[in-house]
């Protein structure tokens, strides 16, 4: 075969090979529809709700291949055991073999929540139940309700509701309960097949992963009903709507002829049952207050300066002397420093004043301070500290010519001005030493008139907490430009630094550029705290606080654009705080109302809004909310 024969055989065959290939490819092969069917449960083995249950393990058959999701947090077994029965996935079934000794004559519930789904596009099955009884009849009582957060009032998923038939208080320490339940995501609880009996109920938050109260324990939060609860059954009546299937017709003589109406009727469906309860049980989960004090932690991260760290705010009675020093000209210390705190005195830092002091790399101290002894008792107690503090060294390698000139060491100071100033804001001056007051003085603050800087009028006034916080206050004009002033070297602090050169022109806003909320309270049983909130985020950012101690009206001013919210706090005890509450004292917290209304704030725009304080507001979850707006822009 010649060389062009052979070339024609090669681009026939294919030119073959390509049109059987296209002709087998007529298209792609396509799934069905999607499933969207749960897995269906065709056998229980023993029955779910058998009697006189005596077998070691249960198996749940489906229809088809399922996975468990979550299973350790998901899956409850109430009446609570000891050792967890053990859940595991053999295909088609689940297999729930028990670790512990079931209790004669008991009535068993297992909760799998939400912990079942197909295998193949994750169905649900949704909240499915296995009930048993190890006697010879099955209770069948139940309780109900709903759990929220205290403090923000939005619903608590997964919270440990606890029913204990001992109504001691310590029982919530000691025992395990006699039934538990856990909440959904709309923080609704349901326990079943209870025996008549009464209950203390109380809940805990799940992140110790205990069924057992822990008092004041760190993360841990705890809710309760008031009263002890009785469990009840009574008959009951449900009506049912239903349209017939046959319809009747009904004709009648008109001016155009004769006219067919069709007649239906609705027919009732009486059902008798026994309804079970109580069903609406409330609580509300809430951190307890640490009442134990004691010393955390004391550092010296600088030379002239000592912090120390108390676990709660209280008054500590903190005396610092320092040991072994000849040097001291007071030997009682009392001037040796300046104090700076917070509102509670859980951070305390001391300014040491003497300069042969802090110049000293160790220095030896004794702390007397009070603290919670085992008894729960405040007690003074001494401590021996020593604090150590070393400069850092400099760094190795050839210095160039211009490093041997000393670097000027200024003053700190953070005054964030600058641009634009509300008219409602006093200006800050943060230094980061204690200065001497007198040297103030310094400070000047002009405003632009008639194109010339004249001075305006102003105080300083001094923080009493922050002794190196001052606050320059002034009447602001509105749309008025001013300059802030501090020439170089004009404020020392008590360690002979000074400052540098500021000079910061601004302006003040109009007051066209605010808005205002006029907001009017009736029905005041207590006090109120109320707080005006940027609206649009489960994280609350607090913009305004009024106090209001009966019934009338408070107005926001001095509002920017922006979305806000309301909040009110019953202060029961009348401390201008919210206060939260202690299971063992029987003490609930105060409550807090998240008012309704999304506050649509723009410039020279007022909005007024009455609120009944004794009715009940449900808040709206702001994360459900972020949702259905996300998903309305996507669709849109």
């Amino acid at each position: 075969m010649n060389k062009f024969l052979w070339n024609g055989f090669c681009f026939v065959a294919i030119v073959t090979a390509l049109i059987i290939y296209a002709c087998a490819n007529r298209g792609m092969i396509e799934g069905g529809e999607r499933d969207v069917t749960p897995p269906k449960i065709m056998a229980e083995v023993p029955v779910s709700f058998s009697t006189n249950f005596a077998a070691e393990h249960i198996d749940i058959y489906f229809d088809e291949f399922v996975q468990l999701k979550d299973i350790n947090n998901q899956f409850v077994i109430s009446p609570p055991m000891k050792k967890k029965p053990k859940t595991s996935l053999r295909g088609k079934y689940i297999r729930v073999e028990f670790q512990d000794t079931l209790k004669p004559g008991t009535t068993y519930s297992l909760d799998f929540g939400t912990a079942i789904a197909d295998n193949n596009e994750g169905n649900l099955l949704g909240y499915y139940r296995y009930v048993f009884s190890t006697g010879s009849k099955l209770d069948s009582m139940e309780l109900a309700g709903k759990v929220l957060d205290a403090e923000t009032q939005l619903p608590v998923l997964g919270a440990m509701v606890l029913f204990y038939a001992n109504h001691a208080d310590s029982a919530a320490m000691l025992e395990l309960p006699s039934y538990v339940a856990m909440t959904d995501s709309s923080g609704n609880f349901r326990v079943t097949n209870m025996r008549d009996s009464i209950y203390r109920v109380l809940a805990l938050s799940t992140e110790t992963k205990s069924l057992q109260y822990v008092p004041r324990a760190e993360g841990q939060k705890v809710g309760f009903v008031d009263t002890l609860v009785k469990t009840i059954s009574f008959p009951a009546v449900q009506y049912d709507t239903l349209r017939p299937d046959t319809v009747k017709l009904a004709a009648k003589k008109t001016k155009k002829g004769v006219e067919v109406e069709v007649l239906t009727h609705d027919t009732v469906i009486v059902r008798n049952y026994t309804a079970y309860g109580p069903i609406n049980l409330f609580m509300t989960l809430f951190e307890e207050e640490d009442i134990h004090l004691d010393l955390d932690n004391s550092s010296r991260s600088e030379r002239d300066k000592l912090d120390f760290t108390f676990t709660i705010p209280a008054d500590n009675q903190l005396n610092v002397r320092f040991l072994g020093l000849q040097l001291l000209k007071d030997p009682d210390q009392k001037n040796l420093f300046l104090e700076e705190r917070s509102a509670g005195k859980d951070t305390v830092t001391l300014w040491i004043k003497d300069s042969l002091i802090y110049k000293i790399d160790s220095l030896q101290a004794e702390l007397r301070y009070l603290m919670t002894d085992t008894t729960g008792a405040r007690v003074m107690t001494t401590d021996t500290v020593w604090f150590v503090y070393k400069d850092k060294p400099k760094p190795k390698g050839k210095r160039k010519e211009q490093d041997t000139i000393p670097e000027i060491k200024y003053l700190g100071l953070n005054t964030p001005v600058g641009g634009v100033m509300d008219l409602n804001k006093d200006i800050l001056l943060e230094f980061d030493r204690p200065v001497v007051p007198s040297t103030l003085d310094s400070v000047k603050l002009f405003e632009m008139v008639d194109s010339v800087w004249t001075p305006a009028p102003f105080e300083i006034k001094h923080d009493s907490l922050k002794i190196r916080r001052y606050y320059l206050k002034t009447t602001w004009k509105p749309e008025t430009e001013y300059r802030l002033e501090i020439d170089s070297a004009s404020v020392f602090s008590i360690y002979g630094l000074f400052n540098n050169k500021l000079e910061s022109t601004f302006k003040t806003k109009a007051i066209e550029d605010y808005g205002r909320i006029f907001l009017t309270f009736s029905e005041l049983e207590y006090p109120l705290v109320v707080q005006l909130y940027q609206g649009g985020s489960k994280e609350l950012k607090i913009v305004d606080e009024k106090y209001l101690e009966e019934d009338g009206e408070i107005v926001f001013e001095y509002l920017n654009e922006g979305s806000y919210m309301v909040r009110v706090i019953l202060d029961r005890n009348g401390n201008k705080k919210w206060d939260t509450g202690n299971y063992m004292e029987h003490l609930q917290p105060e409550e807090i109302k998240y008012l309704p209304g999304e506050f649509k704030i723009k410039k020279n725009f007022d909005i007024e809004q009455s609120y009944d304080v004794s009715r009940t507001y449900v808040r709206e979850d702001p994360s459900k909310k972020k949702d259905a707006e996300d998903r309305n822009r996507q669709r849109n």
